[in-house]
Formats: structure tokens, sequence, C-alpha cells
């Protein structure tokens, strides 16, 4: 039986990442549908944040990353910024059916590349290396429509799902509790096969 499981995340947030390799991992091989769900974790912060806290990386993300073997060099060595412009190209990518490799492209080109993924004209050429027309993603990203789309994907998000952060994995309607929402890999696989039938 074909399973639907539906993620919220944000592409600031290190946690997210982890989630994302497990999950591929746990699926592979099985009839799953994966939902991926934009969720600004802050967005009402300023535009520049400042830095991830050193303290919080390497005493939470790094010992999880190693943990689960997700390669991360260090925090991101750009400042920690909002996510908005992404989460609309986001919208974008949806619609041409490329949400998938633009998620990959942005997740690998913050953490690995240390790009900053606020800025459109960055963005625009990540699109393009997701196989994205920049001019038309650039136009989009700046139009109210899918902005309006994300900020009522954000609204759904909170008010009806009671989102409040991220990663957050939900298989066959059950969510799946973790150390800041990465669930352990056996309860995944778990939840996948009871879904299943």
């Amino acid at each position: 039986m074909s399973v639907t499981v539906h993620v919220w995340f944000d592409y600031i947030c290190p946690f997210s990442l982890i989630a994302r390799k497990l999950l591929a991992e746990a699926v592979a091989g099985r009839d799953v549908t994966c939902v991926w769900h934009p969720f600004e974790t802050n967005p009402h912060c300023v535009e520049e944040a400042g830095e991830y806290p050193p303290g919080a990386w390497n005493r939470l993300v790094t010992p999880l990353a190693a943990r689960y073997e997700v390669p991360l060099a260090g925090a991101p060595q750009n400042p920690l910024r909002r996510a908005r412009l992404a989460f609309v190209g986001y919208q974008y990518a949806l619609d041409c059916g490329a949400g998938q490799a633009y998620n990959d492209r942005l997740f690998t080109a913050y953490y690995y590349q240390w790009r900053d993924i606020s800025d459109p004209v960055e963005l625009t050429r990540l699109a393009a290396d997701a196989g994205l027309d920049p001019g038309r993603f650039r136009d989009a990203v700046l139009s109210p429509r899918y902005t309006r789309r994300h900020l009522d994907a954000l609204d759904h998000a909170r008010d009806r799902e009671a989102i409040t952060s991220v990663p957050v994995i939900s298989v066959a309607g059950e969510r799946l509790d973790g150390f800041h929402g990465v669930p352990e890999p056996a309860l995944l696989t778990k939840a996948l096969d009871e879904a299943a039938g």
C-alpha cells in the first residue's frame, strides 16, 4: 500500500537537513510519496539575524549530524538570514514540477557551499542549477502570487497543523517524535512499515 509522508522543513534549520537524509534512507525502495511543506521557524526576524550560536551548533547540531553520518563542516559562514524568498521560489518550483530538485540544490548550496539563499541574484542562479528558467523564476519570486501562496502555506501549517518548529515528519497522519524533530531511524522505519500494512 502506498504511504504518504508529510514533512515540514526550513532551509536554515540544520535539523531539517539531518531529517532529510534519514527520510531518504528510510523511504528508499518503498512505495512512498513525500510531501514537503515550507515552514519559516521565525518569519518575522530581521533580515540578517546574526550567526548560528556556536555553542548551540557544537553542542546540538554537530553530535546529531555525526550520529547519523550527515557530513557538516560547521555552521554556514554567511550570516543567518530569513529564508522567505527561497520559500517563495519553492512555491514556483512546485508549479514547475521541480520542487525536489530545487530543495536539493538549496540545502546543498546553503550547508555545503555556504551560499546566501536570501540573495535574489544568488537564488536565481541556484534555481537555474535546479533546471528552472532564470527569468521566469526571478519574475515569480518577485510576484505577489507566489508570496501569497507561501504565506498561505505558513498560515495553514501554524493554524491547521499546529506546527511550531521544524522538522516535523508525519507518516500516514501520525507525527513522529525525535530530538529537535529528528526521529530515530528505527521509529521512522516502524512507522512506514505499519502504515504500509
